[in-house]
């Protein structure tokens, strides 16, 4: 069990990516404290998980004032703070003509000020223990450009830079921070967002999903466990040597050319 031991914050942690990460840290010897909005989901991940190995705080990374109270149930629960990981995210469509300003700000208060709130009030914490890890969960739209993603794209891409610019400043402290990019990934916001474009064209979701990872390498989208397994591995003293890491995990999608295999060439091929 590679996190024997170890106290982790997952934000975004009551479904998709976040849940698959509780699941893991504590299937490998952690304690979790999980946040996010929605006090039901959290509570069923908690309940799914061995008694004494998890607890939720309903929070919204967002708002300053729930910063503290991530931080404070971590620390009563797990007296420590060892890990980091900043999961929660949201997803907004509009060129920089169409997306709403108030749109726009959402989602980097949620996407790139909230990570930056918590590794702020988390590292001091971290440093007086001695060490800590901090995994940020990006997207591989922070690499490539997606259509009408100005907002996410742009949020995306500076949570890259914000986690190289930790790696740098606290590596001394024995803080390393990383970065996952995720492809697709197969999760409710995945299902919800994909739904609605099927939806417009008039076809099915799983017609549309077929077509958009008929030529990825991997041929489909990754299942979220997928992701919490390099999460794990990443806040593990096993990646005692790697900091600063900006890691595609896409199924090969980046590789592709040309990239990405938009979404809208698949729409309006089924759509046709």
């Amino acid at each position: 069990m590679i996190l024997k031991g170890k106290m982790a914050i997952i934000t975004g942690g009551g479904t998709g990516i976040g849940a698959a990460i509780a699941r893991r840290f504590v299937a490998e010897g952690a304690k979790v404290c999980i946040a996010g909005r929605r006090k039901s989901v959290l509570e069923q991940v908690v309940q799914s998980l061995p008694s004494g190995t998890a607890i939720m705080c309903q929070a919204d990374v967002s708002e300053p004032r729930h910063i503290d109270r991530i931080i404070e149930t971590a620390l009563s629960f797990g007296q420590i703070i060892d890990i980091l990981v900043n999961n929660a995210g949201i997803g907004t469509d509009g060129s920089i003509i169409d997306a709403k300003l108030d749109e726009w700000r959402k989602t980097l208060e949620v996407n790139l000020i909230g990570p930056f709130m918590l590794m702020k009030a988390a590292i001091p914490h971290m440093i007086k223990k001695g060490g800590g890890s901090i995994v940020n969960i990006s997207s591989l739209a922070s690499l490539r450009c997606i259509p009408q993603g100005s907002a996410y794209c742009t949020s995306k891409a500076g949570l890259n830079m914000l986690t190289q610019q930790a790696a740098l400043d606290f590596g001394g402290d024995k803080i390393r921070c990383n970065v996952i990019c995720p492809g697709f990934v197969y999760s409710e916001m995945t299902e919800r967002r994909f739904g609605q474009i099927a939806k417009d064209i008039g076809t099915d979701l799983d017609t549309l999903m077929n077509r958009v990872f008929r030529e990825i390498p991997s041929r489909g989208p990754a299942q979220p466990e997928k992701i919490a397994g390099l999460c794990a591995f990443l806040a593990s003293d096993e990646a005692s040597y790697i900091t600063g890491a900006v890691i595609p995990v896409d199924g090969g999608l980046a590789v592709m050319d040309p990239f990405p295999l938009c979404v809208n060439h698949a729409a309006q091929e089924i759509g046709k």
